[in-house]
């Protein structure tokens, strides 16, 4: 028997008995399922429009409250640090770039012998 003879069959018993039930049983059919409508629109119309995927995430968040803290102080924490090391090394090339500088100028050579080499540094036109 292949599958669409049995799906033929399943159909044809199934109307078959759907037509010999009481009308107690039909009653409570139709009532379950004027309840279950009403209750899918009710999930449709409290979505505020948002998509299913939205919604689910929403509905997790809330749920985990504590877990939605913690991954916003995990993400808040990497942040800050990478943040902070590339400050670290902004400010490292800023000191090495100072340093060579100050290593590959033309400075006099008396201005490395001269203890006062603030009195040079005002008056720089003087070698």
């Amino acid at each position: 028997m292949n599958e669409e003879e049995f799906s033929k069959k399943l159909i044809h018993f199934v109307e078959e008995d759907a037509n010999n039930l009481r009308p107690e049983v039909v009653l409570r059919l139709r009532q379950s399922r004027e309840r279950a409508l009403v209750h899918a629109q009710q999930r449709r119309t409290g979505s505020f429009g948002l998509s299913g995927n939205a919604l689910h995430r929403a509905s997790w968040f809330s749920h985990h409250r504590v877990m939605s803290v913690a991954i916003l102080f995990a993400v808040i924490m990497l942040l800050t640090t990478g943040i902070w090391q590339i400050s670290m090394k902004q400010q490292s090339d800023d000191i090495s770039q100072i340093d060579a500088a100050l290593l590959t100028d033309d400075l006099p050579v008396h201005a490395y012998l001269d203890n006062s080499l603030v009195q040079w540094v005002k008056n720089p036109s003087q070698q």
